[in-house]
C-alpha cells in the first residue's frame, strides 16, 4: 500500500476545510426545507466528530506488517480530516439555523458496531457509512439553492470520493491474502451491512429527503449503485495484485 501518497494527500488537504471561505449569503430557503436540512446535517457532523479510537486500534494491528508501513499515520490523518468535516458541518448547520447535539441513536450504533470485530469489519462498517454519505452530498449539492450549502457538499463529496479511494487500497491487498471462500463471505457480509446502513439513513433523515424531493426508492436505488461501483473496482484490483503477485508478503519485518 502506498501510505506515503495518503500521508501526503491527507496533510496537503485536511487544512483546506477549515480554511474554506463560505459565501456571506443570507439564509433564503424556505422552512419546511432549511429546518429538516439543519437536523439532518447535525446529525452527520456528530457522526464525524468520533475519535476513530476503535480504528486506531485495529490499525495497529496491521501496522508491523511489511506492506502497511505507515498505515498507522495514514488512518491518524484520516481521521483528522474526518474531524475537519465536523467542524466544516457545524459551520453550516449554525448558517442555517440549527442546532448541534450530543448524542443520537444511529451514531452510537454506528460507534459500537465498529468495536465489535476486526479491522475489516471496522472498515465495512465505515465504509458503507461513506457511500452512502457520498450520495447524501451529492443530493444536497444538486438540489439546495443554498451556495454555503452548496460549497460545503462538494468539498466533503471530493474528500469522500478520495476516502473510498483509500479504504479501497487497503482492502484490496488484504483481501487479496485471504481465500477465495473468504473472499465471497466477506462480499455477502459487506452487502448485508450496506444495504442495513443504508436502510437506517434513509428512515432517519427521511424527512430532509422528503423535503429536497428524494424518494425513498430513488435513495435505495441510489446507494446500491454505489455499492456495486466500489465493489467492482475493488473485485478487479484485488484480481491485478493475485494475477501479478504483487500481494506483499503478510509478514512483520521481523520475520523472514
Amino acid at each position: 500500500m502506498n501510505t506515503g501518497h495518503w500521508i501526503r494527500h491527507f496533510t496537503r488537504n485536511t487544512p483546506l476545510n477549515d480554511s474554506l471561505r463560505l459565501p456571506p449569503a443570507p439564509v433564503t430557503l424556505p422552512d419546511e426545507i432549511r429546518l429538516p436540512l439543519a437536523a439532518s446535517l447535525a446529525v452527520f457532523q456528530l457522526g464525524e466528530s468520533g475519535g476513530g479510537t476503535r480504528l486506531r486500534r485495529y490499525a495497529r494491528e496491521v501496522a508491523p506488517l511489511v506492506n502497511f508501513r505507515g498505515y498507522q499515520r495514514a488512518v491518524d490523518l484520516f481521521i483528522a480530516e474526518e474531524q475537519s468535516h465536523s467542524r466544516l458541518l457545524e459551520r453550516v448547520v449554525l448558517h442555517l439555523g440549527g442546532s448541534l447535539i450530543e448524542k443520537q441513536w444511529t451514531n452510537s450504533v454506528f460507534r459500537r458496531l465498529r468495536g465489535l470485530v476486526n479491522l475489516e469489519f471496522a472498515i465495512q462498517v465505515l465504509l458503507t457509512a461513506e457511500l452512502v454519505a457520498e450520495i447524501y452530498y451529492g443530493a444536497l449539492y444538486l438540489r439546495v439553492s443554498d451556495p454555503v450549502v452548496r460549497v460545503m457538499a462538494r468539498k466533503i463529496l471530493q474528500d469522500e470520493t478520495r476516502h473510498l479511494e483509500f479504504q479501497r487500497e487497503f482492502l484490496s491487498e488484504r483481501l487479496a491474502t485471504f481465500s477465495p471462500a473468504g473472499r465471497w463471505l466477506w462480499r455477502l457480509q459487506f452487502e448485508a451491512v450496506h444495504a442495513v446502513t443504508a436502510a437506517v439513513v434513509a428512515w432517519d433523515h427521511r424527512h430532509c429527503l422528503k423535503a429536497l424531493g428524494v424518494g425513498l426508492p430513488e435513495f435505495f436505488e441510489r446507494t446500491r449503485k454505489a455499492w456495486a461501483v466500489f465493489q467492482r473496482r475493488l473485485d478487479s484490483r484485488i484480481r491485478v495484485l493475485r494475477e501479478c503477485g504483487g500481494v506483499a508478503q503478510v509478514l512483520s519485518p521481523t520475520n523472514p
